[in-house]
């Protein structure tokens, strides 16, 4: 079974950045939905006496519109309503999969569906006539469930690769990679990572491996592109003693140190012809010959191969062999960029702050809004190498709790003020017109949203809630080309 583990690390400071479902002075917030005045006046009355944050709502309707501008852990509402029914309110909340807990306040006769309804997802039913004392204990329940489930999502959700490190990432797009490792931990398949440097690959490797029932086996990492390829060959498969000049004794290759284990070929591209026909060999006959001998050696080695260029490209150049690329690409993963995953920066930016107050003894807690504002909307070229090299440049620098916007690394702090000074010189123009301002801002949105979905028209049509036709009409309008954010395989769903 996959490992994933919850590392508890210091939230940020709250604010836009992090979504709280409580109310004001940041107490238990709740929803009371009854078409009955004087019920509805009558439940608020007490919570509100027990220090619980109350709003209103006179119907279904109403709580549906109130839920979507602000959340609320608990909604307790009628079961019968006009508009929308309590059982449809419900059904409302968990297709949109809204944090919310429902308990349902319905009379003797309707039991049986308040029961039913618990089968779909209700949290708890409340029978008229209401006693205190039971509705008191069900919103403490549910604050109580409310509590560890708030605990769990300030942490970052982490995929463990073992020796004590970890791949953390809450984003759909990191989801969507761990669904992936996660089937690949079950097969003795060979892998394909691809990303831009400093997007994880090896961690992800890494993960593959010591979650997989290789995982008691060695995992051997090899850097291609760092190898000179008059000696790729004898770092790979070993050679014999006097197979060249200057070897003066036997070595045992990669493939031999991997043996029962996984072997990471990093930078895969960046090898030579002659190489990957050895590479092509070992993965279809599962043996391989050291330099200078003439006796074969089975290979019982896991092969999981990364690069951050364009394959399909070299192929093309003659450059990279079409039937290796074929063998290792039989599961790939695809590692987005850090820009299209911004919504992991956050989770990121903590598990950097958690290593590295155990690393360096200090006890920084938080992050300024400002300096959160700044990891958010920096390009991050260099993708989480660079942002954890970031934070860790806060540590050397600040002394205080709190790691500050002046505590960030000088390229940062620069490149801040300059998104800020072009984004309020583009407000001082477009204000002055109105049309023009309004097309400006929906051609942005749309060019984010194709961004951050690899230009898929389909998946920014759903995560952006723009219907496709729309999406489709405003993409022709403002000559925007879904392609140029098509990502490795530069395809756009239509």
């Amino acid at each position: 079974m996959l490992s994933f583990s919850y590392s508890v690390i210091p939230p940020p400071a709250r604010g836009r950045n992090s979504l709280s479902v409580f109310g004001e002075n940041n107490v238990y917030s709740i929803l009371v939905v009854d078409d009955e005045e004087a019920l509805r006046k009558q439940v608020a009355s007490l919570l509100i006496s027990r220090g619980y944050h109350v709003e209103e709502a006179c119907d279904g309707m109403e709580a549906a519109q109130q839920l979507a501008q602000k959340p609320f852990p608990l909604v307790l509402c009628d079961v019968n309503m006009p508009q929308l029914t309590g059982l449809e309110l419900l059904k409302h909340i968990r297709d949109r999969e809204y944090s919310t807990a429902v308990a349902l306040i319905t009379a003797h006769a309707n039991i049986r569906d308040a029961v039913e309804a618990m089968k779909d997802g209700a949290f708890d039913y409340i029978e008229k006539p209401i006693k205190e004392n039971i509705l008191l204990e069900i919103v403490a329940k549910a604050k109580k469930a409310h509590d560890m489930i708030e605990k769990i999502s300030l942490s970052a959700p982490t995929l463990t690769p073992g020796e004590g490190r970890e791949c953390v990432g809450q984003s759909r797009e990191m989801k969507r990679v761990f669904q992936v490792v996660e089937k690949l931990t079950r097969v003795n398949t060979s892998v394909l990572i691809r990303g831009e440097n400093g997007t994880g690959k090896e961690l992800v490797a890494r993960a593959i491996h010591f979650n997989s029932p290789r995982k008691d086996g060695p995992f051997v990492g090899v850097n291609c592109a760092a190898i000179p390829e008059t000696l790729i060959e004898s770092e790979l498969f070993g050679h014999e003693k006097g197979a060249f000049t200057g070897a003066d004794q036997r070595q045992i290759g990669k493939f031999q140190y991997a043996a029962k284990g996984t072997l990471f070929l990093d930078e895969i591209g960046d090898t030579s012809q002659a190489t990957q026909v050895k590479l092509l060999r070992v993965l279809q006959e599962h043996a391989f010959t050291p330099v200078g001998s003439s006796r074969e050696i089975k290979s019982d080695v896991r092969i999981i191969a990364a690069t951050n260029r364009d394959l399909e490209k070299l192929i093309k150049e003659g450059k990279f062999r079409e039937d290796l690329y074929y063998r290792l690409n039989v599961m790939p993963i695809f590692l987005p960029p850090l820009r299209e995953r911004r919504d992991d920066i956050v989770s990121l930016a903590n598990h950097f702050i958690d290593k590295f107050n155990q690393e360096h003894g200090k006890s920084i807690i938080s992050i300024s809004p400002e300096a959160l504002s700044a990891l958010e909307h920096f390009h991050w070229p260099g993708n989480i190498r660079e942002l954890e090299n970031a934070i860790e440049h806060g540590f050397v620098v600040e002394s205080t709790s709190t790691l500050t916007f002046s505590s960030l690394p000088d390229y940062l702090r620069k490149a801040s003020r300059k998104t800020t000074v072009q984004a309020k010189s583009t407000l001082q123009v477009d204000v002055l017109d109105w049309e023009r301002g309004k097309e400006s801002f929906e051609r942005e949105f749309i060019v984010q949203a194709l961004k951050k979905n690899s230009g898929r028209i389909n998946l920014t049509a759903e995560i952006a809630n723009i219907p496709k036709n729309t999406l489709l009409r405003k993409i022709k309008k403002y000559n925007i080309n879904p392609r140029e954010f098509g990502g490795w395989e530069g395809n756009v769903e239509s």
